[in-house]
């Protein structure tokens, strides 16, 4: 979290100047809020007090939180009702992970097998890729709905890779996005005995599980 932290020294230059050097940053970096200034005491001795104060770093993707904030509160309001929900946002290059928190109506944002919350994350990308001068990839989710379908697809791969190694035949598991299949190769990878490849065309594709015989070239992960 970038929480403000409080400041002190005998000037408010030298509270800044503290601030600076706890954050390693220039001047022009943080967020200052003035909390009071110094104030001499009687004779120098008694009832003076510090200048104080608050200080963090300024958020250099204001801007692009804004703009997904506003494009999300847009495609869940006509569902939810709530004019704005509460929403925690990660920005990596190329990537803005947002999280929606609002426990009342997870289950209307997520829907059927998660088909409403992926309608708003394709909507979203559709809206952002309008109106952002660079490819920016929006990640959305809920209720840690993408963690435990992640995590099912996980349990579902190790499933019919057991499957393919005790039959001797290749398995396979529904359409899945990119994602989703990225999510089955990578819980493969590891396991000598399996290769994986993607099949089918279009953005929907299956993910082959194929047992590995001797002399068997390493996975084949195409996403």
């Amino acid at each position: 979290m970038n929480d403000f932290r409080e400041f002190e020294g005998k000037s408010i230059d030298e509270a800044i100047e503290a601030a600076c050097d706890f954050f390693d940053e220039e001047r022009e970096k943080l967020e200052l809020e003035i909390l009071n200034d110094s104030k001499g005491g009687i004779f120098g001795l008694v009832g003076g007090r510090k200048a104080m104060v608050k200080a963090r770093l300024l958020d250099t993707n204001a801007e692009l939180k804004a703009l997904v904030a506003d494009i999300i509160h847009r495609l869940c309001r006509p569902i939810t009702g709530v004019e704005e929900m509460e929403l925690h946002m990660d920005v990596e290059p190329g990537r803005v992970y947002v999280v929606i928190h609002d426990e009342e109506h997870s289950g209307l944002i997520i829907g059927r097998e998660g088909q409403t919350l992926a309608a708003i994350q394709y909507l979203a990308n559709r809206i952002a890729a309008k109106r952002l001068p660079e490819p920016m990839r929006i990640q959305i989710d809920t209720d840690d709905y993408r963690e435990r379908q992640d995590e099912n697809l996980r349990q579902l791969a190790l499933h019919l890779a057991e499957k393919a190694k005790s039959n001797g035949r290749p398995q396979s598991t529904r359409p899945l996005s990119s994602y989703h299949r990225r999510v089955v190769h990578m819980a493969l990878q590891e396991d000598g005995s399996v290769q994986t490849r993607s099949k089918g065309e279009g953005p929907m594709k299956r993910v082959l599980i194929l047992p590995k015989r001797s002399g068997g070239r390493q996975n084949s992960q195409r996403y």
